[in-house]
């Protein structure tokens, strides 16, 4: 392991639990409509490429966003087995959740010839389809801010298991072939940090309600991940990390309306 990618490796880390405690914190604020939009922008999926780019090569980070649609199907099944078992338990919740993740990625190495497009459609039925049971079936509804307040190692420990979480994604991803890149890349680090940390401080209903909105806000990484694929072997790393995100942070402004109206 060389020390450039420890030394990406620790960054990672450090940005990754930043975010992921701060739009937790953020969530609880402003309920978990705007926190459920704001906590799946870009953030896994953003430093995994990114640094995977830095360490071997645009070309290899572009080629590894191909298999991002398969690897958010695999996490919004991964939230939604969550959200359905969560009412059992936290235990409960995360191992239905990881075990769904687990099987499915295992059980789709088998089609990796199945192309970016088929896909794209695969996770946007999956997502539009358990959006609709948690809205219309479960019947799970928004929750208004909290208002508590946290003390500094409170966030600090939020911030190390995310980014523990996260870092490791990017060492298993670092290891394997493009098709596993692009899966780790998704890995729900943020879906897990985030619900097991709402869960234990805000409790399960607003959890649930949070995750809801993730459920179809998490269409912004497939947008992400498309063009990151186009940009960064022509714009470079950097603008095609900026532009990707800008256009990924519009794709979940356009959805707002939708989430409104919703329960």
């Amino acid at each position: 392991m060389s020390s450039l990618f420890v030394q990406q490796l620790l960054l990672s880390v450090v940005i990754a639990g930043l975010w992921i405690s701060g739009v937790s914190l953020l969530s609880e604020r402003l309920g978990s409509r705007l926190g459920g939009m704001i906590s799946n922008l870009p953030s896994t999926i953003l430093v995994s490429l990114l640094f995977i780019g830095i360490t071997q090569s645009p070309g290899f980070a572009a080629e590894a966003t191909i298999s991002v649609p398969l690897g958010m199907t695999l996490s919004t099944l991964f939230l939604f087995s969550f959200i359905l078992f969560l009412p059992r338990g936290l235990g409960w919740g995360l191992v239905a959740a990881l075990a769904t993740w687990l099987g499915l990625a295992v059980l789709s190495s088998f089609f990796q010839q199945v192309g970016r497009l088929t896909w794209t459609l695969v996770y946007f039925v999956v997502a539009i389809g358990t959006w609709l049971i948690a809205e219309k079936g479960l019947k799970i509804t928004s929750a208004p801010k909290t208002g508590k307040r946290y003390s500094w190692w409170q966030v600090l420990i939020r911030a190390a298991f995310a980014g523990t979480v996260v870092g490791t994604a990017v060492i298993i991803g670092r290891s394997g072939s493009a098709f596993w890149t692009g899966i780790f890349s998704t890995f729900p680090a943020v879906m897990l940090s985030s619900m097991v940390i709402l869960t234990l401080s805000a409790g399960p209903g607003f959890a649930r309600g949070l995750g809801k909105i993730m459920l179809l806000a998490s269409t912004n990484i497939i947008v992400y991940g498309h063009f990151a694929g186009y940009f960064f072997p022509r714009a470079g790393l950097a603008w095609g990390t900026v532009i990707s995100f800008i256009i990924a942070t519009l794709w979940v402004w356009l959805l707002k309306p939708l989430f409104d109206r919703s329960k």
